[in-house]
């Protein structure tokens, strides 16, 4: 299977060793560690298993195992103590035979679903590694009351941290530019300077360039499927896309609508995606109409919302932050 970081974990079910069935959607809203045994001897998998599954359990990931149907497989893991290890299995050449080199195969998703890490794993040692990076990605503050919040969706690990670094190296190599705000005026659709109402220095990529297809692909791969999820709207067609740097010498973006001018109706969805979040200060992204809160992402991650809400990008108030920033549409604008 071509699975890659970033795009939801495939959907399966099957059962455990003792014929329970398992749902990989029922254990949605928490992270997980899936493990791919097929590879392997069933003896074998069984040691990795007892090896693995205090490490996820102690970083608080739920731990998914998978194994191929087969009585050697069910033997190796019978429990004589009568408790139910949990090994998912499955039939055909599926999700269950994935893996890489003849290891075993990880995979660890966040909460909802999204693959965070993807490794061949050949013992406890590298799957503790593997845990060590991925624990903090999938860790959650603490939950809380809320009495409001903004229609926000939140895409984390949308591009990797390599692609986010490469992606602010192009920008600081490349000529930019004030960014400018969409106007209508008396001879029609046109882009102005306005510093009392934006500050902060654009670049537009290229289509057909490496950076604006890594861009792209991440909308397509990991940001388009979870609108579909989360807002039940099929979106087929992007605007351009745009690498900002907001400054704390003066960086903010005062409070706006992205579709209110004839030339800008057709936007659906903006899209913002922080590219080094914990490397400024400010910045946050606000909904006047709703709360008084600060929204972000981790870098990576991409917000999501309506381009029809008001909504600012609040001064940036120590260090420069990066986002790469473009709309989705259902049709063509």
């Amino acid at each position: 299977m071509q699975l890659t970081v970033g795009e939801t974990a495939p959907a399966f079910v099957g059962a455990t060793a003792g014929g329970r069935f398992f749902s990989l959607d029922a254990q949605a809203g928490r992270p997980a560690l899936i493990l791919s045994l097929g590879a392997l001897a069933p003896e074998a998998a069984r040691r990795l298993f007892d090896e693995i599954a205090p490490l996820a359990a102690g970083a608080g990931l739920d731990f998914v195992p998978l194994a191929p149907v087969s009585p050697h497989f069910a033997a190796a893991f019978a429990d004589p103590a009568g408790r139910e290890a949990l090994v998912c299995v499955a039939t055909g050449d599926g999700i269950e035979s994935w893996h890489t080199g003849g290891a075993a195969g990880a995979m660890a998703i966040d909460r909802a679903g999204r693959i965070v890490a993807l490794e061949a794993l050949d013992g406890a040692c590298a799957a503790q590694r593997m845990i060590d990076a991925v624990a903090p990605m999938v860790a959650s503050p603490a939950g809380r009351v809320c009495t409001s919040a903004a229609p926000l969706l939140v895409v984390a690990n949308a591009l990797t941290p390599a692609q986010c670094r490469a992606l602010i190296e192009h920008f600081e190599a490349s000529p930019h530019e004030a960014g400018k705000m969409a106007n209508y005026a008396a001879a029609g659709a046109e882009h102005r300077l306005d510093a009392s109402i934006k500050q902060r220095r654009d670049i537009e990529l290229e289509p057909g360039s490496s950076e604006h297809d890594a861009v792209l692909q991440a909308i397509a791969r990991a940001v388009a499927p979870e609108i579909k999820r989360a807002f039940q709207r099929d979106v087929g067609f992007i605007d351009r896309i745009l690498i900002a740097r907001y400054d704390d010498t003066g960086g903010y973006f005062k409070r706006h609508r992205d579709d209110a001018l004839p030339h800008t109706a057709f936007r659906e969805f903006a899209v913002s995606i922080n590219l080094n979040t914990h490397e400024y200060e400010g910045g946050g992204l606000r909904f006047p109409e709703f709360d008084d809160n600060d929204y972000g992402a981790p870098a990576g991650g991409a917000m999501v919302f309506s381009a029809s809400l008001l909504h600012e990008a609040a001064p940036v108030t120590k260090g420069q932050r990066y986002v790469a920033l473009t709309f989705l549409s259902s049709r063509p604008g």
